[in-house]
């Protein structure tokens, strides 16, 4: 029986007193590349839709990944994006990976260019950049002030749901999207203790248990990366240095990154190609789960 995102178990990988919990599976005839996700704010492997990441195991190996101070991995969260990325690579040089594509959602969008652009040469053979956009720099905009409070409100609550979290954030307020909002917020249930023998991990600073300061460490981040005084850490004056193909994916009216810096992306890296999805925001991606997997399925599989 064919190992899934519901049922796959959780190895470690160990760097001294730091270690990482992954899981990898899928199907390995078609192509030795693997794939690797990269999570969004607060998120933990768990968190990915099963419809998407199996759609993409049925045709290459997935790698999940908890990184550092997320989920079931050790460590404390890094307060840069480009402490994440290192995380990254000294995970890839644990686990033995020499080559491999990177799908990175949200946060995890900003920490996958960093991995090609400061891991070694011949990493990472192609990105997936979804509802995410560079660091800071002209073209690059903000929401208002007022969108981003709530944003924040809904991202940084203690114990954040569907109703006044996810749906709010992820969903475009549209009876159609809000439906695939639940229908994904269902899904992501079907990992749970009966089916892959492990309790579900909850988000970073589930309950401020730590005091908050996972969460905490993440928004400096987020601020760093938009912070145009810090611009050194950031990938956006590197654009142009990203040599791999790029595909970028969208939704229509994304309510945490504007849908325009998507755009500015695709323009300003030389490989690149972007897709907007309809009626959808931030979670296009699990909105659309089955026709954006078979997107980055024909992506990678193409020449």
């Amino acid at each position: 029986m064919a190992v899934t995102h519901q049922t796959a178990k959780t190895q470690y990988a160990d760097a001294g007193e730091l270690r990482y919990a992954y899981r990898r599976f899928g199907n390995t005839s078609k192509t030795s590349v693997p794939i690797l996700f990269l999570i969004h704010f607060r998120g933990t492997m768990d968190f990915w839709d099963p419809l998407l990441v199996n759609s993409i195991a049925a045709q290459r190996e997935v790698i999940l990944f908890d990184n550092a101070g997320v989920g079931q991995s050790t460590g404390t969260v890094p307060p840069t994006v480009k402490e994440m990325a290192q995380h990254v690579i000294k995970f890839l040089e644990l686990i033995h990976v020499k080559e491999l594509d990177i799908l990175g959602f949200s946060m995890g969008g900003f920490i996958a260019p960093l991995v090609h652009l400061n891991g070694p040469k011949g990493l990472v053979r192609k990105l997936i950049i979804a509802g995410s956009g560079p660091s800071a720099g002209e073209g690059i905009l903000n929401h208002s002030d007022e969108q981003n409070t709530e944003v924040g409100r809904l991202a940084g609550q203690p114990t954040p749901g569907f109703d006044d979290g996810l749906g709010k954030l992820f969903f475009a307020p549209t009876p159609t999207s809000q439906a695939a909002g639940q229908a994904f917020w269902n899904r992501i249930q079907e990992r749970n203790k009966s089916t892959s023998g492990e309790e579900r991990s909850n988000f970073v600073s589930w309950g401020y248990e730590d005091g908050g300061a996972g969460v905490t460490a993440m928004v400096a981040a987020l601020g760093a990366w938009g912070n145009p005084e810090n611009k050194a850490d950031g990938d956006y004056d590197r654009l142009a240095d990203i040599t791999v193909p790029v595909f970028v994916g969208q939704g229509s009216n994304d309510f945490m990154i504007p849908t325009v810096n998507s755009f500015v992306m695709e323009q300003k890296v030389p490989d690149a190609r972007l897709k907007i999805f309809p009626d959808s925001g931030h979670g296009f991606l699990y909105q659309y789960a089955e026709e954006f997997a078979g997107d980055v399925n024909r992506f990678l599989d193409s020449a």
